[in-house]
């Protein structure tokens, strides 16, 4: 029987015990790769194929979601870092206090806030007493 010619990411989301394959994973993959080269356009344009409810854990979800936060950041999208801030807060405010990553994006929210978000980036900094 000759092999599959198939690459694996093709053939879907495939799940075991302890790792995941297929395309969220691999999108997953391109999105740090494109914002830890300085490219955050082509990370955000990205990150728009990924499915969040096929993320195999709630960690994935977090660290996707917080990427997206960054690639925003990089931009000075500063309106979009904060409403992903707020939704991670909604979805894991022990984690989202405990990331260095979120604490420094919310810190440069406070610090070069315009006044139509400037509160809402400040009770956000309040509630994870970093004011």
């Amino acid at each position: 029987m000759a092999p599959s010619r198939v690459r694996p990411c093709e053939r879907g989301e495939q799940r075991d015990a302890r790792r995941a394959f297929g395309p969220t994973n691999a999108f997953l993959h391109a999105v740090s790769a494109e914002m830890l080269d300085g490219n955050a356009v082509e990370a955000l344009r990205v990150a728009d194929k990924v499915e969040t409810a096929r993320l195999p854990s709630r960690e994935r979800q977090f660290t996707f979601a917080l990427s997206v936060a960054q690639c925003y950041s990089l931009r000075r999208e500063d309106a979009a870092v904060l409403i992903h801030l707020l939704e991670l807060e909604e979805f894991a405010p022990e984690d989202l206090q405990r990331s260095p990553l979120a604490r420094t994006l919310v810190v440069s929210l406070v610090e070069r806030g315009r006044p139509t978000y400037r509160r809402q980036a400040t009770e956000l900094a309040e509630r994870l007493h970093l004011l």
